[in-house]
């Protein structure tokens, strides 16, 4: 039993420490520590790592020392640098080469790591680093802190409750002004508002089962001019948008997909596009069918420039140009259309030409 009266001498504690640290004890315990440990060489190579940072559906089974942090952590941004993790261009954003960066310039380095993984799916890691000198050699010790959860739950609270203040702002000065307006304009008010605390509830239940990996997905027939027509109506009567100017250009055709899927997808597009312009610009929508490919394309093109970093960051989960807490609008359309739709999303970004983002959406097997 426990007793607070009697402490062991300090000798014999030194003792016990350098027992517990020079065996393999120590080694096993680290292994079962809640962060993710990694050693790297002056190459940046791991020379330790506790355990497995992935989960088995994520993680490389050819992970192994000597490779760089982005193989450990299944970075899919490895494959489009000549030389894998730290050669490509969106290693010039990532948190992790940054806090490495400054020790390896002896400091610590303190950052906020977003890994893209496959299938859409993505990691979220407090980062630390610090760096120390062991036999003449120097190396960065790494402490990973899995904060995607935590992120995930900020940035849902923060869109849902964003939102929904904007909401019940409005209805605060829409009962102090009502009697001075048309009961018509009063209605319409009270329609469009209904519409939106409805749009965003379905946004939040949506997003939270595609980050459960509980959405359940049904295929229908859809046709494409419509849901194009449909989702610019539905926007344009929305008060912040009513005087925005969209030119809509489509061809008719049909495709098998998941309609609320894609209707969620395009009303992201063509929201974010609204709301990066201004009345006297023209926001274009086309919805095209190629009959050959069965395939969809819908591309929504505004006139602002991202700048060149932000275009590096622009599918990050949390991300945003709108300011902390959303950045769920790009990331989302990336993830539904490619892990649900089966399709493709692209994006062209210039001065000259503006911003424009397309998806293509393939017509799936007939439903039952």
């Amino acid at each position: 039993m426990f007793n607070p009266a009697i402490k062991s001498h300090p000798a014999a504690v030194v003792a016990q420490t350098k027992k517990i640290i020079e065996s393999s004890v120590f080694s096993d315990l680290l292994e079962i520590t809640p962060n993710i440990l990694m050693i790297l060489n002056q190459h940046r190579q791991v020379v330790y790592l506790n355990r497995n940072p992935l989960p088995a559906d994520q993680a490389r089974p050819d992970s192994k020392l000597g490779e760089r942090p982005g193989f450990c952590l299944a970075c899919i941004n490895i494959t489009k640098g000549e030389f894998g993790c730290g050669s490509s261009e969106f290693c010039k954003v990532c948190g992790f080469n940054a806090a490495i960066a400054a020790s390896e310039n002896g400091k610590s380095g303190v950052n906020e790591c977003h890994i893209a993984l496959k299938d859409g799916d993505s990691l979220i890691m407090h980062v630390v680093t610090t760096p120390f000198r062991f036999n003449n050699e120097d190396y960065i010790f790494c402490a990973l802190e899995d904060i995607s959860e935590k992120k995930r739950r900020q940035m849902l609270e923060g869109i849902f409750l964003h939102d929904l203040l904007n909401t019940a702002a409005i209805l605060n000065g829409l009962s102090q002004t009502y009697g001075d307006l048309p009961e018509r304009k009063v209605k319409m008010m009270l329609q469009d508002l209904s519409a939106n605390i409805s749009d965003e509830v379905q946004w939040y239940q949506l997003i939270s089962n595609v980050e459960d990996k509980t959405l359940e997905t049904s295929y229908s027939t859809v046709e494409v001019a419509d849901i194009a027509t449909e989702v610019v109506r539905f926007l344009r009567n929305m008060q912040a948008f009513k005087n925005r100017k969209v030119d809509l250009r489509m061809t008719e055709g049909r495709i098998v997909t998941e309609r609320t899927l894609l209707r969620r997808v395009l009303t992201n597009m063509v929201k974010n596009a609204l709301e990066a312009s201004g009345d006297d610009e023209i926001v274009v929508v086309s919805a095209m069918f190629d009959r050959s490919l069965k395939t969809a394309y819908f591309t929504v093109k505004n006139n602002r420039y991202i700048p060149p970093k932000d275009q590096l960051k622009i599918f990050q989960k949390s991300f945003s140009t709108k300011g902390q807490g959303r950045g769920w609008g790009t990331y989302s359309i990336k993830v539904l259309t490619e892990k649900y739709l089966k399709g493709e999303v692209s994006f062209h970004s210039t001065k000259k030409d503006g911003t424009t983002f397309t998806i293509s959406v393939p017509s799936l097997d007939t439903p039952a």
